[in-house]
């Protein structure tokens, strides 16, 4: 779409008053993030919370409409596959959400999903958040039910300091990000018509215009069996060797990736997660089989075939041929793709001009060492796409996942100012 781009803010003009705000609005906030996040969301109960949802955003003046699955997203090649496909389209809904805006704005398009990943056993307070000095604690504050909330305060406090937006805003408030994005996939087949998209993710709020792949797979070795003292083939020896081989070609992979500035900075750009393995019969027996699972995180060079063509290289590269010929390789699970976008895109510069007045911090440009939604924007939208929020990915998925007021505030700040950048005040 062809529509007006913001003019360079000055970012702190507005600060004390965004300050002020924060301070008077801040304890309601961090209540309605504790409601959102002791609602069991995940998948497939995204729509548990959806009531609340629209409340909230409807409140705020918002056009709240449910969407259903889109028809044409299970024969769709960037679909992943999963337990969920068979329920109705409108129990797979995501909600989509569109605030009034005058005429001629660059519309941007915020996209968060409602899914968490379930709490483990170590952590069953889960879905009972409290407050624990300066955090929010329980599962989905950091990834990323605060940035749902952050997103709803930064247009509350603009509207109610009388700051008119620069861009017009919309929502997606999607399903099943964690387990491989049917839900944004979803919502961008039913069409949507933005100049550029925020992925709200704990980046610790670093704007990031990138991310790498990450495809899930089940190698399963098959071996000839026999008592231990006959002539077998150990289907486990092949997966220790196959095991061995990943390791060789992750090392290579690292070596490229950290030398790519796009992810500067990072301990694993790239990774191959070995995470599961079951194989053998009985102590005595040569097993017949065994099975690798794990999930490669690739760099955007590859893509996903490239990926699954150095996995059947390594069978190739298995020493007997008997464990060559009885192995295959199964896909089943997250096939994200990656990819690298402009980082000097307005959206990008922008975004990243007011996270450093409202942290004080400078960063370099440069993609995330973990994949999300964001591709799929990326790709199939054809527009700038960034990756942006508050927490930290540390605490995501963790047994102490929690949310810093603190920084959640700089997050609202920082939004504040993306979203009206040179506008006057009204009143």
């Amino acid at each position: 779409m062809t529509a007006a781009t913001p003019a360079a803010s000055r970012p702190s003009r507005h600060a004390a008053q965004v300050d002020a705000w924060l301070a008077r609005h801040r304890p309601g906030f961090v209540a309605d993030l504790m409601h959102l996040v002791s609602i069991d969301t995940r998948s497939p109960r995204e729509s548990d919370a959806y009531d609340w949802l629209a409340g909230y955003f409807t409140a705020l003046g918002a056009e709240v409409t449910a969407e259903p699955r889109h028809p044409a997203l299970a024969g769709h090649g960037a679909a992943n596959r999963n337990e969920h496909s068979t329920l109705s389209a409108s129990e797979r809904a995501n909600l989509h959400v569109r605030f009034p805006a005058d005429a001629g704005l660059s519309r941007v398009l915020f996209s968060a999903h409602v899914d968490v990943v379930p709490p483990a056993a170590d952590f069953p307070d889960g879905f009972r958040p409290r407050v624990s000095g300066d955090a929010v604690v329980g599962r989905g504050t950091a990834d990323t039910k605060g940035n749902i909330v952050m997103l709803a305060a930064a247009l509350r406090c603009a509207a109610e300091l009388g700051l008119p937006l620069s861009r017009a805003v919309e929502l997606d408030l999607v399903v099943e990000e964690e387990i491989g994005g049917n839900g944004a996939l979803s919502t961008i087949l039913h069409g949507r018509d933005v100049s550029e998209v925020v992925v709200l993710e704990p980046t610790d709020l670093e704007v990031l215009h990138g991310h790498r792949g990450c495809l899930e797979f089940t190698v399963r070795i098959g071996g000839r069996a026999s008592h231990m003292g006959g002539d077998g083939v150990s289907a486990i020896d092949g997966a220790m060797e196959y095991i061995a081989a990943l390791r060789g070609l992750e090392a290579r992979l690292m070596a490229e990736a950290m030398a790519d500035p796009d992810f500067a900075g990072y301990a694993r750009p790239m990774q191959i997660n070995v995470g599961r393995i079951a194989g053998g019969e009985w102590h005595g027996s040569i097993p017949a089989l065994c099975s690798v699972g794990g999930a490669f995180g690739f760099h955007p060079r590859y893509s996903l075939d490239d990926v699954r063509g150095m996995l059947t290289d390594l069978v190739a590269g298995l020493g007997d041929p008997w464990l060559r010929e009885h192995t295959d390789i199964r896909y089943e699970g997250i096939r994200n793709g990656a990819y690298v976008g402009d980082p000097h895109s307005a959206v990008a510069t922008d975004l990243r001009r007011e996270a450093q007045a409202a942290t004080g911090r400078q960063r370099v440009p440069r993609a995330w060492s973990v994949s999300c939604d964001a591709r799929l924007y990326h790709d199939h939208l054809a527009v700038p796409t960034v990756v942006f929020g508050a927490g930290q990915l540390a605490h995501a998925h963790s047994s102490a996942e929690q949310l810093s007021i603190a920084e959640w505030s700089q997050g609202v700040a920082t939004l504040v100012g993306f979203l009206t950048a040179d506008r006057e005040v009204a009143r």
